[in-house]
């Protein structure tokens, strides 16, 4: 089983959005697939899947309250993918958030532990890919991401707030963990998208970024995802936009990272 994170230094950059279709069109290949929302500060994933409140969530298999198999809710053959796809959602309520945050350091070393024992029982269920969906910024919820994750897609947007702020956790958190992070920017305005104005934008990225991690690619903004209103898969709605036809390149791009063990890829 590979599993890989989905990360960003703020919110914004579309990160929980990538990692719900990555996740859907990774099934729709027929591979088994599990994600996890374990971004506790902002919970999303029951919105884009349109779930009605859940009896349970992650948060309770953190304090050992629940099983695995009781967290997770099979959407496979509900959505109609050929593969499986196993939803771990975490609590959306006011009160639940407000406990999580206020867990210090201690509390996530054994929710640490307790998601290392959940990632080992997905890969017993014999899943083909685990995605996480993290908290953005440094929060201790996003470090156990990290660590739980074989590599981390770093999505970032091209203004200077967030390569300022993605080369920050760059040295200040991967480097130490000693973590392999591919940078994939989202939201490009399609003007920078087309040459000579993309050639110069990716030379002046890699010149920022090469040193550090390896660029992965380009996702221009379409305008069909904020018409979703957050509330729709559009792997599953509007499979033949522009927009899912770049995420399915970059599943091609995950699968090849799986394949060859995380040999670079020509963004």
């Amino acid at each position: 089983m590979k599993c890989f994170t989905v990360h960003s230094y703020k919110g914004g950059t579309g990160k929980t959005t990538l990692a719900a279709n990555m996740a859907v069109i990774l099934a729709q290949r027929g591979l088994d697939v599990g994600i996890l929302d374990l971004d506790f500060q902002a919970p999303s994933l029951h919105t884009l899947f349109g779930v009605t409140p859940q009896t349970t969530y992650i948060n309770e298999f953190l304090v050992e309250k629940k099983t695995h198999r009781e967290v997770l809710t099979e959407l496979g053959k509900t959505l109609g993918l050929k593969g499986r796809l196993a939803v771990g959602f975490s609590d959306p309520n006011v009160e639940a958030i407000r406990t999580q945050l206020a867990r210090d350091r201690k509390w996530h070393m054994q929710a640490l532990s307790q998601l290392l024992n959940l990632k080992q029982h997905l890969e017993k269920d014999s899943l083909d890919y685990l995605v996480l969906d993290s908290a953005p910024g440094v929060h201790y919820s996003s470090v156990n991401a990290i660590v739980l994750a074989d590599f981390t897609v770093i999505v970032a947007k091209i203004d200077n707030f967030d390569f300022d702020g993605t080369l920050n956790i760059l040295d200040g958190l991967y480097a130490p963990l000693n973590k392999k992070t591919y940078l994939l920017f989202n939201k490009v305005v399609p003007p920078l998208m087309e040459e000579p104005r993309r050639s110069t934008m990716k030379s002046t990225i890699e010149e920022m970024f090469s040193a550090k991690t390896d660029l992965i690619g380009f996702l221009p903004c379409y305008c069909e995802v904020p018409l979703g209103m957050g509330s729709e898969i559009h792997a599953l709605t509007q499979p033949d936009t522009p927009f899912i036809k770049s995420i399915d390149k970059l599943a091609d791009r995950l699968e090849a990272i799986e394949v060859e063990e995380a040999e670079e890829e020509d963004a």
